[in-house]
């Protein structure tokens, strides 16, 4: 008993000290108040003025500070053809999974009676259709697109047995489009 009153004391002291800001809160209105450090000063003497380049060297100097890809926003943040070329690889993956786990399978096969024949029925995955398309964001976030498609078999014949032993041809095809979300370092799905 004298747990749960001190745990109660402990829950509206914080409460009231810290608000919902300890709960993520409202942040906004507190950072105003907030003020940034100042940063240290430096020790080191400043390193001596280069005298400016004429000409083509000047040209050539500009050409070789400016950054390779604009879609970098930070030190060491991936460029968008790195994102693009995770996208690939992460939606290859994620289709190969889909291949491994979708149901019926070609080795558990779905069989149903229709009329006097039975129907043993299967989901392929076509991982030679695999598709990838990337597409911007907001403040450094990207959705994926990874499209591929699924091929539905049939196969027919007079009793269960049979119908699982038959040869199958393929009724129906799936496009599917799975969306997957970027958020700044990882691909989330």
């Amino acid at each position: 008993m004298r747990n749960q009153i001190f745990l109660a004391l402990l829950l509206t002291f914080g409460l009231t000290t810290g608000g919902c800001a300890w709960f993520g809160g409202d942040t906004s209105s507190t950072e105003a108040a907030i003020t940034p450090a100042q940063p240290e000063e430096a020790t080191e003497p400043a390193p001596a003025p280069v005298p400016p380049a004429t000409g083509k060297a000047a040209k050539a100097d500009k050409k070789a500070a400016k950054p390779a890809d604009k879609k970098t926003s930070a030190k060491g943040a991936k460029t968008e053809a790195q994102i693009a070329a995770e996208l690939e690889t992460v939606g290859r993956k994620l289709v190969a999974q889909a291949g491994r786990t979708v149901v019926p399978s070609k080795a558990k096969k779905d069989v149903r009676q229709v009329g006097k024949d039975f129907v043993a029925s299967y989901v392929e995955v076509d991982e030679s259709t695999i598709s990838t398309e990337l597409r911007p964001g907001a403040s450094g976030q990207y959705v994926g697109f990874v499209r591929y498609k699924e091929n539905v078999y049939e196969c027919r014949g007079a009793s269960r047995q049979a119908a699982l032993t038959a040869a199958c041809q393929q009724v129906k095809a799936r496009r599917i489009n799975e969306l997957i979300r970027y958020d700044g370092s990882s691909w989330q799905y």
